[in-house]
């Protein structure tokens, strides 16, 4: 006999950004450290509001009854991200909705949207829909702000969607990002930092002044975290 059931939830996929260029740079030792550090982070900030659906990698996978306690408990997360020096960004998508649930799993299209919005973030970004969007302005938390980010085409849909920027007070960063590794750097605690165009850039290892110093222009943009020099 069948357990199926629907259920109305507000799904969320975090993963470290920039994860491959750290393991290429630090090696699987520190990476599978970082997963480690990460894994107990969700555990601790996130989970106790939700569900930890599953923990894959460097990717989480939570389910939350509303889009508010969402938004609690990854306000959490990004806090004690933001404070701890040599841990990379995070990204993060929401979508709020229907989907089928068996034996403790979820299935639909909801889940698909969120894992797509989250591929839309980068580093220190939370994306979500509409409908999470709305519900967070109802609510009137005086610590979020949304930001219009526009129409977004994602896989396999047929209209694009409209997405939202999350901003939540306290939690921006304290410090720079590595654009070798994308690892967060406090300039004053750098191995190094590199010149560049009229912009610095701190490292958190050698390794990473090494690289950067031999293709500068393979690190340079629009993404990376220099400040004017």
């Amino acid at each position: 006999m069948s357990d199926d059931s629907t259920i109305e939830a507000t799904f969320c996929f975090v993963d470290i950004a920039g994860y491959t260029a750290l393991t290429d740079t630090h090696g699987g030792q520190a990476a599978a450290d970082l997963v480690d550090e990460f894994a107990m982070l969700v555990r601790s900030t996130a989970e106790p509001l939700g569900q930890l659906q599953s923990l894959i990698g460097d990717c989480a996978f939570l389910v939350f009854p509303d889009p508010i306690i969402a938004t609690t408990a990854l306000a959490a997360l990004y806090a004690e991200i933001a404070d701890r020096r040599h841990f990379p960004i995070v990204r993060t998508g929401l979508h709020h909705g229907s989907v089928l649930c068996r034996g403790g799993q979820h299935f639909g299209s909801t889940v698909n949207i969120a894992a797509r919005v989250a591929a839309q973030a980068v580093g220190g970004e939370l994306l979500c829909t509409e409908g999470v969007a709305q519900a967070l302005k109802e609510a009137r938390h005086p610590d979020v702000t949304l930001v219009h980010r526009g129409a977004a085409a994602l896989k396999n849909l047929s209209e694009p969607l409209d997405l939202y920027e999350i901003l939540i007070a306290g939690s921006a960063r304290e410090f720079v990002i590595d654009p070798v590794c994308k690892m967060q750097v406090d300039k004053h605690r750098a191995a190094g930092d590199l010149h560049v165009d009229g912009r610095t850039y701190w490292f958190c290892s050698l390794a990473c002044v090494e690289r950067f110093a031999r293709q500068p222009a393979a690190y340079v943009g629009p993404a990376t975290s220099g400040t004017e020099h």
